[in-house]
């Protein structure tokens, strides 16, 4: 695996920053993928990811009034320093059960629905004729399916949050069985370090820079419809993460995109961490951050005390209209230019000289 303990240019432990990439060697295969919208680095559009903002506000809060104690402990993944994620098989499980929701409500909807449209327009044109009866309800029928994946895509986030809410009794539960696999499927976005590491199969670990990784927007088609994901892949082994709890399938490209563009400014230290739920316990932790809330006059505890309903029919709508009608497609890319500036022999003695093993090696986690 690639382990990168420094920074190629010698900005050692220094972390990541979108205005200094370095010189970057080509990859063996090509970027693009079929079906897969490689994103760019470094073009913030500063919009947070609207539906998971939502659920992590009522996480925080039920932390909060809680145990405001928890924030410390290792169950809470998110911090000033790294995010951590589950990978791989530790996630396997958690992802299928996850992955029967929208299977289930787009049977309801997709199904079912049809079943009642198509029930009530037989019985409404009962006294018509044999044949204008039978083309109305067909008619109706094939009018639903177009209705229903309307239904499908604005209702999809809610029901998702209403499930998680749902098993919010049972963290304690779900966390016991989580903890079972965490040290094999424990990932991480480090922002000190300017790494990203990967669980991999066998215990090990795939750990290198963040500027190796590409992030993708992937196309998952299931059953009601076109859904999206945020996909890695290490640009220099071919190793690819979908599998991941960090990553989840939404209804929306525009959700995915601002959970990438969320990363990208938590993981570069010139600028303050993202202003999310889950990582406002540690905002005064992290210099940067610390200054930019001191110049805005952020108040310390917006997301615990908020009143969530509220925000979502003012501020919270403004938030969901602007990563709408964002235009993600100006959006321009500060690493590709620097690929292919130097050579792979090269970049690896770079590394070896900036304190790293300039080279690929397979390692235990």
């Amino acid at each position: 695996m690639s382990k990168a303990n420094g920074r190629v240019s010698g900005q050692e432990n220094s972390g990541f920053r979108a205005d200094q990439v370095p010189n970057l060697p080509e990859p063996g295969s090509s970027r693009k993928r079929l079906g897969e919208d490689l994103q760019p680095v470094g073009d913030y559009a500063g919009i947070e990811p609207y539906y998971r903002v939502c659920e992590d506000a009522d996480a925080i809060k039920h932390q909060d009034q809680s145990d405001p104690n928890g924030f410390e402990s290792e169950e809470w993944w998110w911090n000033h320093q790294k995010i951590r994620f589950l990978n791989g098989k530790a996630f396997i499980g958690l992802s299928v059960f996850l992955l029967l929701i929208p299977y289930v409500w787009g049977g309801v909807v997709l199904a079912g629905g049809e079943m009642i449209v198509v029930y009530y327009s037989y019985v409404i044109t009962a006294e018509l004729p044999r044949a204008i009866q039978f083309l109305v309800v067909l008619l109706t029928g094939l009018g639903w399916l177009p209705v229903s994946f309307y239904i499908l895509i604005k209702t999809m986030p809610w029901v998702m949050g209403g499930f998680a809410l749902l098993l919010r009794p049972f963290d304690k539960l779900l966390g016991k069985l989580l903890d079972q696999g965490l040290e094999a499927g424990e990932s991480a976005f480090n922002r000190e370090t300017g790494e990203v590491s990967f669980a991999l199969p066998g215990g090990k670990k795939l750990t290198a820079p963040f500027e190796e990784f590409d992030a993708y927007v992937e196309r998952v088609v299931q059953h009601g419809g076109i859904f999206y994901r945020l996909m890695f892949v290490h640009r220099y082994t071919g190793k690819q993460f979908s599998q991941t709890s960090l990553s989840r399938i939404e209804p929306s490209k525009e959700e995915v995109m601002a959970l990438w563009d969320m990363l990208q400014r938590y993981m570069d230290v010139s600028q303050p961490l993202p202003d999310v739920p889950r990582l406002e316990p540690f905002r005064h932790l992290d210099p940067v951050t610390a200054e930019h809330d001191h110049r805005t006059r952020r108040h310390p505890r917006f997301w615990r005390d908020l009143d969530l309903d509220a925000w979502k029919q003012g501020e919270g709508a403004e938030w969901l209209k602007r990563q709408a009608e964002y235009p993600w497609e100006k959006r321009t890319c500060k690493l590709t230019p620097q690929i292919g500036k130097i050579s792979m022999d090269a970049y690896r003695a770079k590394r070896a000289n900036a304190g790293d093993l300039g080279e690929l090696v397979e390692t235990s986690g």
